[in-house]
């Protein structure tokens, strides 16, 4: 395959079911395939390609220990049952991307390797587990190079779904890129194709964001739904989500949808880099990421910030592999 691919590693650990299976009753696990294994793009459906890398997490400040989110999340997700249409070789566990010495050059491969992945399977959904928020930079600026290959004027969309903004400002002289500072990055990035008005930030918490980075949200137009605002009835909530997003898809080749896994309180989720007090439901993303996932246009699932070492019996890593089933099955 394409060289840029040198830049990822095999998964090598075995991931079988949890419990003994019935021969009618198949998991995801009896659906994988490798990149070294020639995976065929008419079988392939699902790529979950990992991002084994805290650095950008550390940097900030956060909690160390998101570098071992992509093999904790596999644990759970390929346990899950695979649907009736998800046959053999259909789920291509892509391995995980090698991390350079300095963030940028770290988001730079994952670009790389993502618009390379897209275009020999780019009609298949795409899960990208981290690691650092910081990823979510270079997962979607290679949806964005992917885009460009297939409309030379197509526009990008993207949804994050946090407690923080991830604008935070730096000094790229000086400091390198940590995790709070993806979306500033892309909405800076002619390349990304992401312009503010197309960026919808949900669940951000006015109480973990400082006023410069409002501030930056206001002056590039972009739509915010604070935490505080939304409705109380998960349900209600959920599918006020999915309008917007429906309102995003219609003018745009191609969406990201971002779930920092901190968007959710301690309580639910407690494997995070930077845990929360209170959180958005988690029913009401589910229902958003099922409904991505059946999307017309390029689309893809970035998971980020779930950090095992925290995670009390597996919670924030089940509850990331629930979001990516009904990404992958659109299902709710």
């Amino acid at each position: 395959m394409n060289d840029t691919l040198r830049f990822v590693r095999a998964d090598t650990t075995p991931h079988a079911p949890a419990l003994k299976t019935r021969r009618d009753d198949p998991r995801m696990s009896h659906r994988l395939v490798t990149l070294d294994a020639d995976p065929q793009p008419d079988r392939v459906q699902l790529v979950v390609l990992g991002v084994a890398d805290g650095r950008g997490v550390q940097l900030q400040g956060g909690r160390a220990g998101a570098a071992d989110g992509p093999t904790k999340f596999r644990d759970h997700f390929f346990r899950m049952p695979a649907p009736a249409e998800f046959g053999a070789g259909s789920v291509l566990n892509a391995g995980d991307l090698e991390p350079a010495g300095h963030t940028q050059e770290t988001h730079a491969r994952l670009t790389e390797v993502v618009a390379v992945l897209r275009e020999r399977f780019g009609a298949a959904r795409f899960v990208v587990i981290g690691g650092g928020g910081d990823h979510a930079y270079g997962a979607i600026a290679g949806l964005a190079r992917a885009v460009s290959r297939t409309y030379a004027q197509g526009r990008l969309a993207a949804v994050h779904v946090d407690a923080i903004a991830d604008v935070t400002a730096y000094d790229s002289g000086r400091e390198e890129p940590h995790a709070t500072t993806a979306f500033r990055r892309l909405l800076s990035d002619p390349a990304a194709r992401l312009a503010g008005p197309s960026l919808l930030q949900w669940g951000i918490q006015r109480s973990a964001n400082c006023q410069a980075s409002l501030q930056f949200l206001l002056q590039h137009a972009v739509p915010t739904v604070f935490y505080e605002d939304i409705d109380g009835d998960e349900r209600k909530a959920g599918a006020d989500l999915c309008g917007q997003v429906r309102q995003l898809a219609d003018n745009h080749q191609g969406l990201a949808i971002c779930v920092d896994l901190a968007a959710f309180s301690q309580a639910m989720a407690p494997g995070v880099s930077l845990p929360q007090a209170l959180g958005v439901a988690a029913g009401a993303v589910v229902r958003a990421v099922a409904m991505v996932g059946k999307l017309g246009i390029a689309n893809q699932l970035g998971l980020y910030e779930l950090n095992p070492r925290f995670d009390q019996d597996g919670a924030t890593a089940r509850l990331a592999a629930r979001l990516a089933w009904s990404y992958a099955t659109g299902k709710i």
